[in-house]
């Protein structure tokens, strides 16, 4: 079998890494979502980290600012499974890699967006406080959604347009 191309070990590195985050923390979010604030287990202490920038992984209950929340990690939990799928067809240079990789980077880097953007929108609404840490916390914790998918989708958007010229020339 060849050597993978350096951008398919990027990908599969922004991979491992999403697929860590989400199959640890962010569904051990979704399970006690509704009692952090008496926790105090490992995963729970990582995530009180994050509070001063979004009090949605603290507060209990479905305000519409928690329910939006619930809803994108939700379905960025549920979509490993096409992480994993993913992963395969990298691993095994399946045809449908790039719709498969494009598709799941338009959906997971859309959310990053709207997450920072309804955040913006709201004037951080659901800051603890508006100081440098908060944002600084806020933003840099969720860069590498936006920009790992969108370079996600950057790749498999080239590599398609490549392969339409060739079947057009």
């Amino acid at each position: 079998m060849r050597t993978l191309p350096p951008k398919d070990k990027v990908t599969l590195v922004l991979l491992a890494f999403f697929m860590s985050v989400a199959l640890t923390l962010e569904a051990y979010w979704l399970l006690f979502h509704n009692s952090m604030e008496g926790r105090t287990d490992i995963f729970a202490r990582l995530l009180q980290i994050y509070w001063p920038a979004d009090r949605t992984y603290r507060i209990p209950g479905y305000s519409v600012e928690k329910s939006f929340t619930l809803a994108l990690e939700s379905v960025n939990v549920a979509s490993q499974a096409l992480n994993v799928w993913l992963v395969f067809a990298i691993l095994r240079r399946r045809y449908y890699r790039h719709p498969l990789q494009l598709a799941l980077s338009a959906c997971i880097g859309y959310g990053a967006f709207l997450y920072l953007y309804v955040a913006h929108l709201s004037g951080y609404a659901v800051f603890a406080d508006r100081t440098f840490f908060s944002f600084s916390l806020f933003y840099l914790v969720n860069m590498p959604w936006l920009l790992g998918y969108g370079w996600m989708a950057g790749e498999s958007i080239r590599a398609i347009a490549r392969r339409f010229r060739m079947t057009a020339g």
